[in-house]
């Protein structure tokens, strides 16, 4: 989660466009983590220490880890070390950009300076949240803990996020979150959460990306809005609550849920302690809402 995230970071600082960001989030998949981008987040080196190596490496046919011992930049240990880590995340997005070249090393290497510096963050705490825990990185960028009902909603979020990666796909966008009063939507599925708490849950997008996330979840080519695709999002709605609920559940806190509905271009109004976040997917943005009932 935490590279859907700092790409995001990125898109907001306009180092990458958003088509050079979805590209490389599909591209990550491919890529193989290379030992100097390994070497600048760990700190062991910079950029312009890679591009010394880079061209010593280009003279003499030896790895980039034997050049590094050579020249000073790196023991045997570390070496081992970076060799033997099994890093992912944003490392893997930073590797995709820079093979693009849609940014270079050193613009990396700054970006994770920027990023850490913004966020008061150490390199092992940086690598602690790449890797941690997924409710902490949700908070760190929703900051939802001072807000009413920022406890439930980011649980919420959590939840809904963890499960976009695992049932819709990994390669999106998340935007930073509106607080909201009115939302017109084009097409819309609800479902209320009732109970000791009461809640508003709402999927909002134009027809194309209504289409494109039901065809993720459902894992089927639609091509048409029909009664098929709005079933399968309102599947997903009625899937996450039904987590939610049992996660409640278990902090003694009893829930219901009402069925779901669609609806078709129309207004949400008067909406309380509401919020929207909006995920960019290659298919199209969806909106996700989350608001109180009474």
């Amino acid at each position: 989660m935490f590279t859907q995230l700092f790409g995001s970071f990125l898109l907001n600082k306009k180092l990458v466009t958003i088509e050079q960001l979805m590209d490389a989030l599909n591209y990550q998949s491919s890529v193989r983590l290379k030992l100097g981008v390994l070497a600048v987040n760990a700190g062991y080196m910079t950029s312009d220490d890679i591009n010394k190596v880079h061209d010593v490496q280009s003279k003499v046919d030896k790895k980039f880890g034997e050049i590094a011992i050579e020249m000073g930049f790196l023991d045997e240990e570390k070496v081992n070390k970076l060799l033997s880590s099994q890093k992912t995340g944003y490392l893997l997005l930073g590797q995709a950009l820079v093979d693009k070249n849609y940014m270079t090393l050193k613009q990396f290497e700054e970006a994770i300076n920027i990023y850490k510096k913004e966020h008061s963050l150490t390199n092992e705490q940086l690598q602690s949240i790449d890797s941690g825990d997924f409710t902490a990185v949700v908070n760190e960028f929703y900051r939802f803990d001072n807000l009413p009902g920022g406890e439930i909603y980011k649980d919420y979020f959590s939840l809904l996020l963890r499960n976009i990666i695992r049932f819709i796909d990994g390669s999106f966008i998340p935007k930073e979150k509106k607080s909201i009063s009115n939302y017109k939507y084009e097409w819309m599925v609800s479902q209320n959460i009732f109970g000791n708490i009461g809640l508003g849950t709402y999927i909002c997008g134009n027809e194309k990306a209504f289409i494109g996330f039901a065809a993720k979840f459902a894992q089927e080519n639609f091509s048409v809005n029909d009664e098929y695709v709005q079933a399968s999002v309102g599947e997903f709605l009625n899937q996450i609550n039904g987590l939610f609920l049992v996660n409640m559940s278990n902090s003694n806190i009893e829930l219901e849920l009402t069925p779901q509905i669609v609806e078709n271009h129309g207004t949400l109004s008067d909406l309380s302690e509401a919020y929207c976040i909006t995920i960019e997917f290659p298919f199209g943005e969806i909106d996700f809402i989350i608001s109180k009932t009474i």
